[in-house]
This record gives structure tokens, sequence and C-alpha cells, in this order.
């Protein structure tokens, strides 16, 4: 399985340096193995990233298996 680490936010701007920070520490403390299928890199979309991965996580949460076998949550606000 390939993992992904994308950088988003204001410091996202600084794209090389950043990205080139969070690889050696990355590096540094993971194991080779943790790491082996592993990209990091800066976002490319601009404002709106943060939402767009947002989204993407709440996505996979709820229409993976864990997610689709766990009954909802009660949404009445009554906490019954």
């Amino acid at each position: 399985m390939h993992r992904s680490i994308i950088l988003a936010g204001p410091l996202s701007e600084l794209r090389d340096d950043l990205v080139s920070a969070v690889r050696a520490v990355v590096y540094q403390r993971a194991l080779p193995l943790a790491t082996r299928k592993l990209t990091i890199t800066a976002t490319q979309l601009k404002g709106g990233s943060g939402l767009h991965g947002g989204i993407a996580l709440a996505t996979q949460d709820v229409f993976g298996p864990a997610g689709i076998v766990r009954p909802p949550a009660d949404m009445s606000g009554t906490g019954e």
C-alpha cells in the first residue's frame, strides 16, 4: 500500500525548504519499512486544500469498511 503525506497551509508556500525538512525528520525517526512506500510533498492546491483534505478523510471514514459496518450516531441531539 502506498502512503502519502501532503503538506498544506500557509507554510506549504515554502515548498522545497519545508518538504526537505519534513522528509529529513520523518526518515530520521521512522523505521525504513514504514517509509518504503511513502511520498512526502506539498499541496498544489491553494486556499481550499484543507477543506479538500477534510472531505477526503471524512469520505474514507464514512464509506470505508469500518464506517459501513458502524451504526449511525444519534443525530437527535437528545443524547438518548
